[in-house]
């Protein structure tokens, strides 16, 4: 009986090639789709769980001395001992700091671009990366560091390099460290990311605060320790004692937290975790849907068949097995298909998500469990839809040739597909104009710009002979020995008033070329020189203390007096707001900013390390362009534009799918009415438009419903973006043709074979 049934789904499947395939498609991508956004999900929310003491494990942050709603990750170096010291629930503090400019010397040759964390000894007593050679035990003293893996096999070729000498180099420093330990990869994703690894003892006098991670002795005491700790008036903090206010967040949580921002963390945005739980539900619904519609509609073909077993007294039991084994033919084959496109997929969707799957993670007994629930689910769910319709429907109607699907339940639910595809569609067109618009649109100041850090303070005064240098090269506008750009480096300092308030403008400091280099726009007043002191301010400092004659007027909580005003441009991104800004004069500072307008950057670098050589033989040259600094601002906004444009696609093409087998399903209910139609003079015109208006009803319905959704959706995201595309008719005509002309395309496939049919065939047939 098994083999029988078998035998008949197997005929089915292939009596109805073109069909089946759909179905398989739709289901393979479903089910790839799916599994690759469960293995995404559970990887992302198990992120730092593998900590053996995460649970009494806490990172300590503290209030934003510049921003009164704000916290930040970074307290100073004299907090922990702070807290062990007068605390007795504190079990351990460890503090992490970071050093830029280093790099390691082996037999080898020298690496740069190491991320190295300095720690305290207590490292491993909260953390627990996995040491796959040597010990964790004393591993962290002066003359020691730890090696990942991944560095320990550059810098001597193979993983086991206990017992190895590194050289550390600064700009000012030269050490020989013996390697301790290699930590391994992580059997969980962590927000700390590190090449190495030394203790704080190790680079005297480097390291003046950083993140901190407090172990307590039991997590339950997290509350009243906090309450304790921001009641003592003898509190150190930033600002001095007393007036910090700081707060304790689980281990397991750094991960999704916003105020992560150093340059050895990687978080996570928790609204993405929504997203990506979202987008598993509406994929896997559009899937299953053409799935039911598809399979439902192939029982129809066969109400003959049916018809002649229920006469024949097949019990309703034997009728469950045999369509619950086609189902499983369906889902089997599916998944099979679905593993070899997530061998394909894998690699574009860790680029999409910024992830790092590997194949062997969608193996794991929780991804499987929950991923064979989903199958399992979906299988059902076909198995039940197809024995309730063949429940309703009477033997003699089966024996005849009436229509029994259902065509408004389908057509609901392709309604509802096309809300979800025009819906992301808007999303997805609104993203990619504000994304070009973050790249193209001016900043007030001349975006083409490479910065230079000298190596040390002791060199700075050498800075001065390179800008000749650089000056020379063709191509060059204009260097200016400036503090920082307008898009990192900058200071932000803090002016108490003396009603109590106070203010946190940006300070920006350069030679008489700064203004220059940056093509800022003077608008009343003059530019700070050698020969005339003073501060210039931007319009919004101007508005902020709203000064009707801001020349000669002091700089409030200063002395300073402001001798300019320019005009107002970026700070840090678009996303902010822009701040009151203070420009002085200084030639004293450790960056140097080149102007390359009109240039080809690739072809200025090598002059440009050319002549940085000369002057700076021994220290290896390095460089960051502004505008690809901005750019690593918006890197939430790029994961979020490659997301909803990759999700666009997927629904839009599981819609497409979801249209062919309802414009089937169509043209096979209405063939003595077309064939009718046909002897009455109808044209293949008149039967394309019968057949395919209704089905442009449904999309019509469906962008009525999807753009107000859409535009919701759009501006509440751009409402982040202080500068913004305007979300206007353009977006919505754009996607409203294109989902036109793709729903056309797709229900040309069947309409035009069922308008150029032969109507005594249709008739004869009926």
């Amino acid at each position: 009986m098994l083999l029988r049934d078998l035998r008949l789904a197997m005929r089915h499947l292939w009596g109805r090639k073109l069909y089946t395939f759909i179905i398989l498609l739709s289901l393979t991508i479903g089910f790839a789709c799916t599994s690759l956004l469960v293995s995404f999900l559970i990887s992302e929310t198990n992120s730092d769980n593998f900590h053996v003491n995460g649970a009494r494990s806490f990172q300590l942050f503290s209030n934003d001395p510049f921003n009164d709603n704000g916290i930040i990750s970074y307290v100073p170096d004299y907090l922990p001992d702070y807290l062990k010291g007068n605390f007795a629930e504190v079990q351990e503090v460890v503090q992490l700091g970071t050093l830029d400019g280093i790099s390691l010397e082996t037999e080898a040759g020298e690496f740069h671009d190491i991320v190295l964390l300095s720690a305290d000894s207590s490292f491993f007593s909260i953390f627990s990366f996995p040491i796959t050679a040597g010990s964790s035990i004393k591993c962290l003293t002066p003359d020691r560091i730890i090696l990942s893996e991944e560095k320990a096999r550059v810098l001597f070729g193979k993983v086991d390099a206990v017992g190895k000498l590194v050289t550390l180099k600064t700009s000012d420093t030269l050490r020989t460290l013996e390697v301790s330990a290699v930590i391994g990869k992580s059997p969980e994703y962590s927000h700390l990311v590190f090449d190495a690894l030394i203790a704080h003892t190790a680079l005297k006098n480097k390291w003046h605060g950083g993140a901190s991670y407090v172990l307590l002795n039991d997590s339950s005491q997290r509350a009243s320790l906090l309450e304790k700790v921001n009641k003592d008036p003898q509190r150190p903090g930033l600002t001095g004692k007393g007036k910090a206010i700081y707060s304790l967040e689980p281990l397991r949580q750094s991960y999704f937290n916003a105020a992560n921002k150093m340059t050895y963390m990687h978080t996570r945005n928790p609204v993405f975790i929504k997203m990506g739980i979202m987008a598993c539900a509406l994929i896997l619904f559009m899937a299953c849907f053409n799935f039911i519609s598809l399979f439902l509609l192939s029982l129809q073909a066969r109400r003959k068949e049916a018809g002649v077993k229920k006469l024949l007294g097949i019990s309703w039991r034997d009728m469950m097995r045999a369509s619950l084994l086609e189902v499983a033919l369906y889902v089997l084959v599916a998944v099979v298909f679905a593993i070899v496109l997530i061998s394909f997929l894998l690699p574009s969707f860790n680029s999409v998500t910024e992830a790092s799957l590997a194949l062997a993670y969608l193996s794991r007994v929780e991804v499987l469990l929950w991923v064979g629930g989903i199958v399992f689910v979906t299988g059902m769910s076909v198995v039940l839809f197809s024995m309730a319709q063949q429940r309703q429907v009477q033997t003699i109607d089966l024996l005849k040739n009436v229509t029994t699907s259902k065509v408004m339940f389908s057509k609901m639910l392709f309604t509802i597909q096309f809300v979800v595809s025009i819906t992301l569609a808007i999303c997805a067109i609104t993203v990619i104009g504000q994304m070009d618009f973050l790249k193209n649109e001016p900043l007030g100041f001349n975006r083409n710009i490479v910065r230079l850090q000298s190596p040390g303070k002791k060199l700075n005064d050498r800075l001065n002979s390179l800008k000749l240098s650089l000056l020379q090269i063709k191509g060059i506008r204009q260097v200016s020995i400036a503090t920082a750009s307008p898009i990192s480096g900058m200071w932000m300092i803090r002016y108490d008033l003396e009603d109590g308030k106070f203010y946190t403008p940006y300070l920006f400091s350069g030679d008489e070329d700064f203004p220059s280099t940056l093509s800022l726009t003077l608008l009343e007043g003059e530019f700070p020189s050698a020969t005339r002191q003073g501060k210039v301010v931007n319009e919004k400092f101007v508005k902020y203390f709203n000064m009707r004659h801001p020349i000669g007027e002091k700089v409030p909580g200063t002395k300073d007096q402001i001798i300019g005003v320019v005009k107002d441009f970026t700070c840090t991104s678009f996303k902010d707001e822009i701040q009151p800004s203070i420009l002085s004069y200084s030639v004293n500072n450790s960056r140097l900013l080149i102007d390359y307008s009109g240039q080809s950057i690739e072809g200025l670098l090598p002059q440009v390390e050319a002549a940085w050589k000369k002057i700076f033989p021994d220290y290896i040259f390095s460089y960051q362009v502004i505008e690809e600094e901005l750019m690593k601002k918006y890197q939430d906004e790029h994961f979020f534009y490659k997301t909803v444009v990759a999700f666009a696609i997927t629904t839009i093409v599981i819609s497409c799918f979801g249209l062919f087998a309802l414009s089937w399903a169509v043209t096979q209910s209405r063939t003595k009415e077309m064939g009718i139609r046909k002897v009455l003079g109808a044209t293949v015109r008149d039967i394309m438009n019968l057949l395919t208006i209704n089905f442009l009803r449904h999309i019509a319905l469906a962008f009525l419903i999807a753009a107000p959704f859409g535009y919701y959706l759009m501006n509440t995201w751009l409402s982040h973006f202080a500068r913004r595309i305007p979300l206007g008719t353009k977006v919505f005509v754009f996607t409203g043709v294109t989902v036109l002309l793709l729903a056309l395309i797709t229900m040309s496939i069947q309409t035009l074979q069922a308008a150029r049919k032969n109507p005594v065939t249709e008739l004869k047939n009926d």
